[in-house]
């Protein structure tokens, strides 16, 4: 297994929401937050998918409980409400 540091100082990485989708309820809340994956800020994306981030208000600061996400490929598009 590459270690993540080693991977990124070759291969630059940079992620940029293209639409957040909170749904809450008392102090848990779950984000569906599109995503576009690029090499460098100016680059066209090589990677499209969402993320699904839970969340924790404890009443002090807010946790991240867990962050899973899946790409875009054939047969699976970004679906269009959560394109630009």
């Amino acid at each position: 297994m590459r270690d993540a540091g080693e991977v990124f100082a070759k291969e630059p990485f940079y992620e940029r929401a293209i639409v957040n989708r909170p749904e809450s309820f008392g102090n848990i809340t779950q984000v569906l937050s599109s995503y576009e994956s690029r090499h460098a800020p100016a680059d066209k994306p090589f990677d499209r998918g969402i993320n699904s981030i839970q969340l924790l208000d404890d009443g002090k600061r807010w946790w991240v409980l867990s962050i899973l996400w899946d790409t875009e490929r054939a047969g699976t598009p970004l679906p269009a409400d959560f394109r630009k």
